[in-house]
């Protein structure tokens, strides 16, 4: 066999070998390369939280509580990055919110945003993106 094919074989070798060990390092260390603990929204399965989904929110920090105009039991989490200066969705666990009450600034504004208090989808506010105000909601 030529030297070309054995040193090609060789680094063929040594690259799986490599994914795979990177692969398996990724699988137990999920949150590889952040500071911030991971996250994973918890959602219950109808109205009223199972004792098993109750747990399961409160082992993670989460507080069972009713929101929504439905009232439905919902896992609010509180997000390690709550309140920090951002200017896009990008550097927060949630998203990157205005300051201050919806629709205070027109769209499209240059302003600094916060990183999203919890992962409750109810309430209004203002989404920044690219450093820039975007459109104003109201959900319940």
């Amino acid at each position: 066999m030529k030297p070309e094919r054995l040193v090609l074989i060789g680094a063929a070798i040594a690259a799986v070998a490599a994914c795979s060990a990177l692969r398996d390092y990724h699988a137990a260390n999920p949150d590889f390369g952040s500071s911030l603990p991971p996250y994973e929204r918890i959602q219950f399965a109808s109205q009223f939280a199972t004792p098993a989904e109750r747990a399961r929110c409160e082992a993670v920090g989460g507080v069972v509580q009713r929101a929504g105009r439905l009232g439905w039991q919902q896992c609010i989490q509180t997000f390690a990055d709550a309140g920090e200066a951002c200017s896009d969705s990008a550097d927060c666990i949630g998203s990157c919110l205005l300051a201050g009450d919806a629709g205070s600034v027109e769209p499209g504004t240059p302003v600094q945003g916060v990183c999203q208090t919890d992962d409750s989808p109810f309430g209004c506010y203002t989404s920044v993106e690219n450093g820039r105000a975007g459109l104003s909601i109201c959900i319940d």
